[in-house]
């Protein structure tokens, strides 16, 4: 043993490092498995959603399990939040919160909240007026995103019914006797706009007290920069749960806490018609019973120039761009091109999607 003395010393050195350098690799190793990977606290967490914009939408895999999906606005940073079984019935009315925290759908039994975190929170319709015949076609939220509105149909004699349901309370109670009514949006954390087949405009408070809006027959209410805009004119529809229409409308507004109504528009269009909201040029969308096709007023209906037929259209907060619904495509619109677009300032943004809806912050143009 005595010549490997002089190296001993260099030995037992190596023999540490080595055993630093597996502990070093096991401990690491250990770590990634036990928080799913490897990478870092910082690299593992998904981008963040837009504040100010967010589109929610479904996709159907090869299996037939309907997918939620949630991105940003512009469609960037896409992450799914849950996946229905492939026997599950077909998602339909999709909607944000009005917190743009979650998104609501429509189940058999009433209505589903999944948040952008991924936890589900149910809300039933009673077993009785489900047995009835009623189901769930409309859902609106409230401002913070805990209260919800929703519209209760039924097709045998085109009854709907309004009942209200928050996310602490998880069944779904009735607003009180509103006759043929559909909930539209929330003007305040209290109030709903509320429209019937009477022809009354009204907001509604959960234990049933009714603030008459105007004083004329109107319906198709939206909300905007603390007006509620309206249209004014003869009502008809509730046949069926596309809601309430208005012959031969003008466009009327009112403050949301009550005040004198003024008239902001004749439009000048006969027909059936329902308002959806408002353009950055002060131009309203509107569609008609006849064709459900998104248009602007203007002189007469003016069409979209998109080569996808498009039923819905939503401004996006910093009025730059736009996002159309054409059924199972989702369309980019680039207002930056001119307010009345040419064709080359619509490109699609999605395609294969079920069920989409977009979220603007409260107070955007859109």
């Amino acid at each position: 043993m005595r010549p490997f003395r002089p190296i001993l010393p260099y030995l037992v050195a190596a023999v540490v490092i080595a055993g630093a350098s597996i502990a070093l690799v096991v401990t690491t190793a250990s770590s990634g498995d036990g928080a799913g990977g490897a990478a870092p606290a910082a690299t593992r967490a998904a981008p963040e959603l837009s504040p100010t914009g967010r589109l929610a939408y479904w996709r159907q895999n090869p299996a037939g399990a309907f997918i939620l999906w949630a991105a940003s606005f512009d469609g960037s940073n896409p992450r799914p939040l849950v996946t229905l079984p492939p026997n599950s019935s077909r998602p339909f009315g999709t909607r944000w919160t009005g917190d743009g925290r979650a998104v609501g759908f429509v189940t058999d039994l009433g209505l589903s909240v999944i948040g952008v975190d991924g936890a589900r929170t149910d809300l039933q319709l009673p077993a009785q007026i489900r047995n009835a015949g009623y189901r769930v076609i409309d859902q609106r939220w409230s401002p913070s995103g805990t209260k919800v509105a929703a519209t209760v149909f039924r097709s045998t004699d085109a009854k709907a019914d309004v009942y209200f349901g928050s996310l602490e309370r998880r069944e779904l109670v009735r607003a009180g006797d509103l006759g043929t009514a559909f909930a539209a949006e929330w003007i305040s954390e209290d109030e709903v706009l509320v429209e019937s087949t009477t022809g009354v405009l009204a907001a509604v408070r959960e234990n049933g007290t009714v603030r008459k809006l105007f004083d004329q027959r109107a319906a198709s209410p939206f909300v905007e920069g603390g007006r509620v805009y309206f249209l004014a004119g003869p009502v008809t529809g509730g046949s069926d749960a596309g809601g309430i229409f208005v012959t031969s409308p003008a466009v009327w507004s009112v403050p949301v806490a009550g005040g004198e109504a003024r008239r902001e528009d004749r439009l000048g269009v006969g027909g059936d018609l329902r308002l959806d909201g408002r353009w950055p040029d002060g131009r309203y969308l509107v569609h008609t019973r006849a064709d459900a096709t998104q248009f602007l007023s203007g002189n007469g209906l003016v069409a979209f120039k998109s080569p996808t037929v498009l039923r819905r259209v939503v401004v996006g907060g910093d009025g730059r761009s736009a996002i159309g619904f054409g059924g199972a495509r989702l369309v980019r619109i680039d207002l930056t091109r001119g307010l009345t677009p040419a064709e080359n300032a619509f490109a699609v943004l999605l395609d294969a999607v079920v069920g989409a809806d977009v979220w603007v912050r409260r107070g955007g143009s859109g």
